[in-house]
């Protein structure tokens, strides 16, 4: 096609999408999509409506009925801080030596852990990727992302350091703003860890914006409720090993009101500043639904008069904080409909690993199941741990306005990370060799190009809580491999979607059980020092 003629009836940008996705939809004079990533805390495969849930997500469900909802769709890994690595890079977990994650702010950043891996010497984010295209890039939420802080001495915080001895002056360095988000509000370790504090753009944000950014705005906190803003109990439930330093003002009921709110006014800033002409990625990383389950009163943040109940909605503390998730959807949505800009924004909400553990959960209906027919929970190797909702939605809900037509199922395996290389695509960007390198585009699945019988990935790996025990999967086949790289079991899911018989001694499957195992060590081999390949092709513009 000669371009040069094409771009004087349409502007080029409009081309390249077009030459994109091979839709029509774009022959009126449209932009770059804004796209806004939604990354929900512990939600299980069936903790949704549209999953089969029974707490009321209509926000969430909404997205799948004007969008495309995967039944195969997995986290990274079967826990959250190894997934937020990949989620923002396309790569598996144990790509930068640390399969386990980068959890609390003792970890240096997990983007630049052993740079030496790649040829860049440092793993590129999604936040770059865009930068790259001109986009305007924002980070919202929980992070578990590792970066440099000090105590006050001025020693760098490691694990033999005392992290309740941060100096919070100093705020955290090598984060977000270093790799690829022009703007970020974050909790470090989200709600469950410290620092229970704020940090905007690499410095402390004390909630009360009357106090300075220093150490004396912050104190000791141990397990147990706090009454702080009066619209809900703050909740402190995992520094029993020593007290917890935050802000003195911190309530962790009040994360989700704080982060959707930052989240809404980006979008206004940005609508006022750019008029609408330089799309966004805004990446919202929400504090819900892990614990603790401290949900507000009121979502508005008034408790005087209550307008969007939660507390108490659904009748126990981890369905109102899920409950409280989709009111955070909802607000995001309606700023982008108010803005006139919903039809033209992908929106991609997913999960950072499987349904929490019956034993910490409790739901208000006790028919509520939130892992659906699945084996096990978060941090397991098997389905229940990393199998999640995934829901992808682009342009007016109609059929014939939608890029992603509406109300659309898939059943491809694909992984969280892949929504990275759905990017470079995108924005039509050459990944380079060493970067994303387990990640594969979903675009000619969004938009109905590619076949279901025509699989995504010729296989995945799966990885368990902190990398103790993981799994290859091809076609319906899993195959388990345990810490001392043993195969201990095999399941077909075409047959056996629950896992519950092993097929590992079936004498008409050793042949296959010794080529898989060999397939998972030589891509999955993190203990040596030398690069494991790309299980991906990486993505080229043709």
């Amino acid at each position: 096609m000669n371009t040069s003629l094409f771009c004087r009836n349409y502007s080029c940008i409009t081309l390249l999408i077009l030459l994109l996705t091979g839709s029509t939809f774009f022959a009126q004079d449209r932009k770059l999509p804004n796209v806004v990533f939604i990354l929900a805390d512990d939600v299980g495969y069936a903790d949704l409506g549209v999953y089969g849930g029974k707490v009321p997500t209509p926000n969430i469900d909404s997205l799948a009925r004007s969008g495309m909802r995967f039944t195969d769709a997995h986290s990274p890994a079967a826990l959250c801080a190894p997934s937020r690595f990949s989620l923002l890079t396309g790569s598996y977990p144990y790509r930068n030596g640390r399969p386990g994650g980068s959890w609390d702010i003792n970890n240096s950043s997990g983007f630049s852990a052993n740079g030496n891996r790649t040829k860049a010497g440092r793993h590129i984010t999604v936040g770059e990727i865009m930068q790259n295209a001109g986009y305007k890039t924002a980070f919202f939420g929980k992070m578990h992302l590792g970066g440099t802080v000090y105590d006050t001495l001025g020693n760098v915080i490691t694990q033999k350091n005392k992290i309740n001895a941060m100096d919070y002056s100093r705020g955290v360095e090598d984060a977000l703003n270093e790799h690829g988000f022009d703007y970020w509000l974050g909790l470090l370790s989200g709600i469950q860890h410290e620092p229970y504090a704020y940090f905007e753009n690499g410095k402390y944000k004390p909630v009360d914006p009357k106090n300075p950014a220093t150490n004396e705005s912050t104190r000791l906190l141990t397990n147990g409720f706090y009454k702080v803003s009066g619209n809900g109990l703050s909740e402190i439930v995992e520094a029993d090993r020593v007290p917890a330093r935050g802000d003195e003002d911190y309530d962790s009921s009040q994360a989700g009101i704080i982060l959707s709110t930052a989240a809404v006014n980006f979008i206004d800033k940005h609508v006022a500043e750019n008029e609408k002409e330089k799309p966004f990625l805004l990446y919202y990383s929400s504090q819900a639904i892990h614990v603790p389950h401290s949900p507000p009163f009121d979502f508005d943040g008034d408790p005087e008069t209550i307008d969007e109940q939660v507390y108490g909605k659904t009748g126990a503390m981890t369905s109102d904080v899920l409950y409280e998730l989709d009111l955070q959807v909802g607000k995001i949505m309606d700023k982008l409909k108010e803005e006139g800009i919903l039809e033209n924004t992908l929106i991609i909400f997913t999960s950072d690993n499987g349904a929490l553990w019956p034993r910490i959960t409790h739901y208000g209906d006790p028919g509520h199941d939130n892992n659906g027919p699945f084996r096990d929970y978060k941090a397991s190797i098997y389905e229940g741990g990393h199998r999640v909702p995934f829901i992808a939605r682009w342009g007016d809900g109609t059929k014939e306005g939608s890029i992603i037509k509406p109300g659309t199922i898939s059943d491809q395996t694909i992984m969280g990370h892949d929504w990275v290389a759905t990017m470079y695509k995108l924005t039509r960007q050459n990944m380079q060799e060493d970067q994303a390198k387990d990640s594969s585009s979903l675009m000619p699945i969004l938009t109905g190009k590619q076949p279901e019988d025509e699989p995504l990935h010729e296989f995945v790996l799966y990885q368990a809580g902190f990398a103790r025990d993981g799994a290859i999967r091809e076609g319906d086949l899993v195959l388990m491999v345990d810490r001392n790289n043993e195969a201990t079991e095999l399941y077909d899911l075409s047959k056996d979607l629950g896992q519950e018989r092993n097929l590992i001694k079936q004498p008409e499957f050793k042949e296959t059980i010794q080529r898989l195992k060999a397939k998972f060590l030589k891509y999955n081999d993190h203990n040596n020092d030398t690069v494991e390949p790309r299980t991906t092709k990486a993505y080229r513009v043709q």
